[in-house]
């Protein structure tokens, strides 16, 4: 075990962790640990941001609610005190890290399960999203929300740029525009266009999962030996319309590990069930914004597929999609 994991289990949770017995390292690191009281949890490790507390905050509420996620149960909170020099490694294909600049949550570990695709269908991730929305605890009542995960973050505000700055210059897309298919550059200015139209900013701004797709939607069996769903990821809770939320993941919800993305009829179910569940029909311009973020994504995404050496499943499903997305969003 890490020392430094051991501390922070025992001045947080009230006891040392003992065994690693699961660990990823992306963009932030995953650990699976077993604690000495015999208390099986996740921490999740990541640079430090302000919007982490507003995070902690929703999926509490999230959970309270009965959503079914894992329980939060410390942080974020520092992984060593200040003025502890110690690097950290930053994984395969990202720098070391300063281990000043990290912190921690802990959440209940829930088992790692299969990406929930099928199981629910755009009807069950829908009305999720909708009661997520409906549970969450006000904007004007959460500390920030910025800025907005990297995928949602078009309005990012450098006019130098269309994709949002990175976190490194390996993971910059404008690196490789001269690879990226043309396309895919035509639908990310054409729909980030639309998307900075000063009306989009109007309707209410609601905080919510950023990134409620089916490779953070993991159904296993519960402690009752019953297959159930949690959902996962709660760092990327977001504050943005409604529309902008439900486009998102109309686009993406059957996403696993190519980021796969939904046909016309998956999608259409999605936002019409959306649109049912909180009672009240989409407008012409929540419509025509909601379709403008899941173009965007798919832009993003499809970047991505060029950065690892594509193009993939995103750029090919643009090809056929894009002018029906585009021209649902007025872009």
């Amino acid at each position: 075990m890490d020392p430094l994991l051991t501390d922070w289990c025992t001045g947080h949770l009230g006891s040392p962790a003992v065994e690693q017995f699961f660990g990823m390292q992306r963009l932030s690191a995953v650990h699976g640990v077993r604690l000495a009281d015999g208390r099986e949890v996740a921490l999740k490790v990541r640079g430090a941001q302000d919007r982490q507390l507003a995070c902690r905050i929703v999926h509490e509420a999230v959970w309270r609610a009965g959503i079914p996620c894992p329980r939060p149960l410390a942080g974020p909170a520092a992984l060593v005190v200040p003025d502890t020099a110690v690097g950290v490694d930053g994984g395969v294909g990202n720098d070391g890290v300063d281990a000043q600049l990290l912190v921690v949550n802990a959440e209940t570990w829930e088992g790692e399960g299969v990406a929930a695709v099928g199981a629910i269908g755009a009807t069950g991730y829908a009305r999720l999203l909708a009661e997520m929305v409906a549970v969450a605890p006000p904007v004007a009542d959460l500390p920030t929300l910025e800025p907005a995960t990297p995928w949602l973050n078009w309005a990012h505000g450098e006019s130098a740029r269309v994709w949002p700055p990175p976190a490194s210059d390996r993971w910059d897309p404008h690196r490789v525009d001269d690879r990226i298919d043309p396309l895919v550059h035509d639908v990310a200015v054409r729909a980030r266009a639309r998307l900075m139209r000063p009306a989009v900013a109007t309707p209410p701004v609601v905080a919510a999962h950023g990134d409620f797709a089916a490779q953070n939607s993991r159904w296993g069996p519960g402690a009752d030996g019953i297959d159930r769903l949690v959902i996962h990821d709660w760092d990327s809770v977001v504050a943005m319309p409604e529309a902008v939320l439900a486009g998102n993941s109309a686009f993406t919800y059957v996403s696993v590990d190519d980021c796969e993305i939904s046909t016309r009829a998956q999608n259409d179910e999605f936002l019409d069930t959306y649109a049912q569940v909180r009672g009240r029909p989409w407008s012409m311009l929540e419509w025509q914004v909601a379709h403008a973020a899941g173009a965007w994504v798919g832009a993003y995404n499809a970047a991505f597929e060029h950065l690892k050496g594509g193009p993939g499943p995103v750029t090919a499903g643009l090809r056929e999609q894009a002018g029906w997305r585009l021209g649902r969003a007025h872009a």
